[in-house]
């Protein structure tokens, strides 16, 4: 018999993502709205303003001033706006009518399951407050699908980008006796387990740290994330430390083997709200990017590439 505590991370965020989990789902009742064969495309052909009652979703919220990646979707009463590329334009709220201090193109990354994902874009952001994102149509001629407030802090609760984050001491698979008691995994790969993020951080080697629930997530994201740095473990394990953190610690509670869970006090020391949560760092410690929310192998691979220089 399992008995657990139950314990939210953001769960207002993991809602919205559930939200955006369903609504991308592989369902005719939901695709409907420009479906191409259920994917909620953008139809070239339909009229711009059949598309302009979307709504943007922030899909992230640790956003602080400096380098940032936006993840959000676009969703109208009828399912999901997917389209390969969007533009976004940014601006403090406040600045002066129809003038947008930044813009970016916004790639859409697909989820795992199903039809899930959300868009992408990397800006830097300068001043804190509050900010609107706006989304359009990329070739300019479909007019705005949405907008959304979003709040930019004066400094990220999670580690920075370019700052050297405090050193972890997580179990390894030498410190335990069964690898169940640090990972929800259901077939975990033992390669995630093996060495600590301090030493990690010493061993003159690139890192990739992931914290997630496989078993416990709220939005389906976790374990497809535990298989994707798996997969980079497997194909660049030589020349890179990869590191699964689970976000719950097991605590034996009787001699039957109930036990309860708590979140990883790992967490708390990296200012972590969400999860999944991943964090690339250079051989020497340096945080180089970091992705809030379920990252694809292909945007891993990716940033891996740059800092191998491959």
């Amino acid at each position: 018999m399992l008995k657990h505590t139950l314990l939210k991370i953001f769960i207002g965020l993991s809602v919205l993502l559930g939200i955006i989990s369903s609504g991308c789902a592989n369902d005719s009742s939901v695709n409907t709205q420009n479906n191409n064969e259920q994917r909620g495309e953008i139809d070239p052909g339909e009229p711009a303003d059949s598309v302009a009652s979307f709504q943007v979703i922030m899909a992230v919220t640790d956003i602080a001033i400096g380098k940032n990646r936006l993840a959000f979707a676009i969703i109208g009463k009828n399912g999901p706006l997917i389209a390969d590329e969007i533009l976004v334009k940014l601006s403090p709220l406040g600045s002066a009518a129809d003038t947008y201090k930044l813009e970016s193109k916004a790639v859409f990354q697909t989820w795992p399951k199903g039809n899930a994902g959300v868009y992408i874009a990397r800006v830097n952001l300068g001043t804190p407050g509050e900010w609107i994102i706006q989304a359009e149509d990329s070739s300019g001629n479909r007019g705005v699908f949405g907008a959304s407030k979003f709040f930019v802090k004066e400094t990220s609760s999670a580690p920075a980008v370019g700052t050297k984050p405090k050193p972890l001491n997580n179990l390894t698979i030498a410190d335990v006796d069964n690898i169940n008691k640090i990972t929800s995994a259901l077939n975990p790969d033992p390669d995630l387990y093996k060495i600590s993020v301090a030493q990690a951080m010493n061993n003159g080697m690139p890192t990739i740290i992931t914290f997630a629930s496989p078993s416990f997530c709220r939005t389906a994201t976790c374990g497809p994330q535990i298989e994707v740095i798996s997969s980079i473990s497997q194909q660049f394990g030589h020349r890179l430390n990869v590191i699964h953190i689970e976000v719950y610690e097991r605590s034996e509670i009787d001699d039957d083997g109930n036990y309860e869970l708590t979140i990883s006090s790992l967490l708390e020391a990296w200012g972590l709200n969400t999860e999944p949560f991943s964090f690339m760092l250079d051989k020497t410690g340096i945080v180089v990017a970091k992705f809030e929310g379920f990252v694809t192998e292909a945007e891993l691979t990716e940033t891996i590439s740059a800092i191998l220089d491959l």
